[in-house]
């Protein structure tokens, strides 16, 4: 998204592609935990506001015991240099989480399975399925080279600095 905002390629953090994929475990924990209480707006907020935090806090210890990488830094940042615990995880991104988990449980989903259906009966299911392919196989394969060089850097003794936006 960041990319298409900026109009340039935009590295948002560990991997080498324009992918953050704590952004999309969160969204799909978000989906499978919160659709059954869509008729609740306030409670999806809440509750999804938490379980993205607990994703990215678990995320961000992840990076740092298994590759000694510091995935973001909040206390850098301009609006949660107040707010933030252990400079992981913050108030003010959490609180932004909860929104746009709205978005995803109001909108974002319903359209996607729109959209998907569209083009399913336009062209059958064998273009998604290929282009699902091709993506996951683009991803697992950044995924084992990424790993990999960090872990020699870390073998090495080479520090990983911060990487990512956030």
């Amino acid at each position: 998204m960041e990319s298409a905002v900026r109009g340039r390629f935009v590295n948002k953090g560990f991997f080498s592609g324009p992918y953050v994929p704590v952004h999309g475990i969160g969204a799909f924990a978000v989906y499978g935990l919160c659709m059954p209480l869509k008729p609740y707006p306030i409670l999806v907020f809440l509750m999804s506001a938490a379980i993205c935090t607990l994703v990215e806090y678990l995320a961000a210890i992840f990076l740092e015991k298994f590759f000694s990488i510091r995935g973001w830094d909040y206390e850098t940042y301009p609006f949660t240099k107040w707010c933030h615990y252990k400079r992981r995880i913050a108030l003010t991104t959490s609180l932004f989480f909860g929104v746009v988990s709205l978005a995803v449980i109001y909108f974002y989903w319903d359209f996607g399975l729109w959209l998907s259906n569209r083009l399913n009966n336009a062209a059958g299911p064998i273009p998604l399925i290929i282009i699902d392919i091709v993506m996951l196989a683009v991803f697992f394969l950044d995924a084992a080279f990424t790993g990999s060089k960090y872990i020699r850097n870390k073998q090495a003794g080479i520090s990983n600095k911060t990487i990512g936006l956030g």
